[in-house]
């Protein structure tokens, strides 16, 4: 597949611009000011973090396909045991590392597209976030030492995706 990506600076929330975009598409924000994860809550999303919204076709794989295979990519791509824990969440070290978030838009009750949210704390070390985040979340950066470039993790992630929606497809495929 491939992707287009649309670089924004500060943004409301990336799943909101992507909710327009066409399939394949991939929102990436250096900053949300209204980033939100499950249930509506707020998403702490300051800059030196990977903010994306992707667009995907039906059939939108389940959030919990996506998260497993972001955190296989992850924790192989920074030999860190990276792991996905349910509901959306990536953990690392037992401190949430990031998040996923589906959306899928209907229209006369049939899902047309899927838009995946991603965030992953990259270089926004938590020790600058408010409390009780701070004890709660922790960083590419605060583990490895060193600043992580966003567009190797961004081709980690949106590859992760192709293979979750692969997997989604084939198993719609075999019912």
């Amino acid at each position: 597949m491939r992707w287009r990506v649309s670089w924004q600076g500060e943004v409301g929330s990336t799943n909101d611009l992507a909710r327009d975009a066409p399939f394949w598409t991939a929102v990436v924000a250096e900053r949300q000011t209204a980033g939100r994860g499950r249930q509506g809550r707020l998403w702490h999303s300051p800059a030196g973090g990977l903010w994306l919204s992707a667009v995907v076709p039906p059939p939108v794989p389940a959030q919990g396909t996506i998260a497993l295979e972001v955190a296989r990519a992850l924790a192989s791509g920074y030999s860190l045991p990276i792991a996905y824990e349910p509901p959306n969440d990536l953990v690392l070290f037992g401190r949430k590392l990031g998040g996923i978030l589906v959306e899928v838009c209907f229209q006369g009750g049939r899902p047309v597209k899927g838009v995946v949210g991603v965030g992953v704390n990259v270089n926004n070390s938590a020790r600058g976030f408010p409390p009780p985040l701070s004890e709660q979340a922790i960083a590419l950066v605060d583990v490895l030492g060193r600043p992580q470039g966003l567009r190797r993790l961004l081709g980690e992630v949106l590859s992760a995706l192709e293979v979750a929606y692969e997997k989604g497809a084939a198993c719609l495929r075999r019912r």
